[in-house]
Parts: structure tokens; C-alpha cells; sequence
């Protein structure tokens, strides 16, 4: 299955069991939602892997809600690779207790 594909069967699955009209912020806040169990799942040190695809599925139901049934999944990687690229040339600071780099903003 390819990235379109996988939109489209989760549209699908979306559409019918959550209805059409569901607002694009519902499987965001639902993907919130999601993180916090991904993290239990962490600090647990369970296998993680249901949760990173419940948030994976949740991102893309929200992409295709936004952008619309048609949109093309390359867009996605495409602006993702373009990101990957404006990260890679930022300064960044060190981290805090938890791991987390925030990058220096420009002033």
C-alpha cells in the first residue's frame, strides 16, 4: 500500500465511522490525546509501535480534512523534506531535563 492509498482507506474508515462533517481540529485534539498514551507506552517501556500509528493516522486524517479528499501525500513529504532542510541549517541550544532542543531564533 502506498501513502495515498493508506489516505484513502483511512478517509474511508474515517468518514464512515466519525461522519463527514467532523471538524479537521477533532483528530488533532484526538492525536493529542494519542501522544499521551504513546509517552505512557514509553515510559512503560511497552512497544510502542499501535500508538505511533494511531498518531501517524490521526496526522493524516487531518492533512486530508484540511487540504481535501485530493490531496496528493507527495505534497506532504515534499513540504517535509523542505522543513527537514530549514532545520538542518538552524542553531540549536542545548537541552532541557527532558531531552528537548529548542532552536535559537534569529533576532
Amino acid at each position: 500500500m502506498d501513502f495515498n492509498e493508506l489516505k484513502n482507506k483511512a478517509a474511508k474508515i474515517s468518514d464512515e465511522t466519525f461522519g463527514r462533517a467532523n471538524p479537521v481540529k477533532a483528530p488533532i485534539l484526538k492525536l493529542v490525546e494519542e501522544i499521551g498514551e504513546l509517552l505512557e507506552c514509553l515510559d512503560k517501556n511497552e512497544d510502542p509501535q499501535v500508538e505511533f500509528a494511531d498518531c501517524f493516522l490521526l496526522l493524516v486524517d487531518a492533512y486530508r480534512k484540511y487540504y481535501g479528499d485530493d490531496v496528493d501525500m507527495q505534497t506532504l513529504i515534499d513540504v517535509s523534506s523542505e522543513k527537514l532542510d530549514i532545520v538542518a541549517k538552524r542553531k540549536w541550544g542545548t537541552p532541557d531535563k527532558n531531552g528537548v532542543y529548542k532552536h535559537i531564533k534569529d533576532v
